[in-house]
């Protein structure tokens, strides 16, 4: 008797795969691309255990729960590829200069304002964010969103370190003026604020 009927469809195949891309990715900068500190903190610790234990239960949780539908199956494909897309093009931009890995406690000594963050301060934030939505938006479940809950809470506590490295150093009168133009995780919106004279 089978207790724990899996789904092994071609969509859960291909979410699993694109999921599996992304954390897969997400790994490669981790250890390949950043700047990680030879000591260890609290903050690094976290985000690697909270985000390997998080990666691994949402890969099983998707042939568990199965993709809810054809529709919610095409936007985890379009997640993905909306991830993998603006992951790799921060690693492009930073590709001559490597940034620290989150958490570090160095300071920084030059300010990203190309590619993606032109809109965004924290492209490679956002990057994982959508990736924790592929999961809760294929198959339909709200208790997958509790990785995704969790993860920006800590990443929103490692972009507020690094903005406050940012105003202890010689860059921080610049990064005040970057704050104005460019929004955390999500491109700000910004609103007309001329006004009509009227006779």
């Amino acid at each position: 008797m089978n207790l724990l009927p899996l789904d092994f469809s071609a969509w859960t195949l291909g979410v699993i795969a694109t999921l599996a891309t992304c954390l897969l990715s997400f790994n490669w900068g981790m250890y390949r691309f950043f700047t990680v500190p030879s000591s260890s903190n609290t903050g690094i610790d976290t985000i690697k255990l909270v985000g390997t234990c998080f990666g691994l239960g949402s890969l099983i949780a998707i042939p568990l729960l199965g993709v809810a539908s054809a529709l919610t199956g095409s936007l985890a494909l379009l997640l993905g590829a909306m991830s993998l897309s603006l992951f790799w093009w921060a690693i492009r931009t930073n590709r001559r200069r490597p940034l620290s890995f989150a958490f570090s406690d160095d300071l920084p000594e030059h300010l990203v304002c190309d590619g993606p963050y032109r809109c965004i301060r924290h492209p490679f934030y956002t990057a994982y964010l959508l990736g924790w939505l592929i999961t809760p938006v294929a198959t339909r479940e709200l208790l997958m969103l509790v990785p995704f809950a969790v993860m920006t809470v800590i990443y929103i506590a490692a972009a507020r370190v690094e903005e406050r490295k940012f105003e202890a150093t010689r860059l921080g009168e610049a990064y005040a003026r970057y704050r104005g133009v460019a929004g955390m995780f999500w491109p700000r919106v910004r609103r007309s604020t001329q006004r009509h004279s009227t006779a």
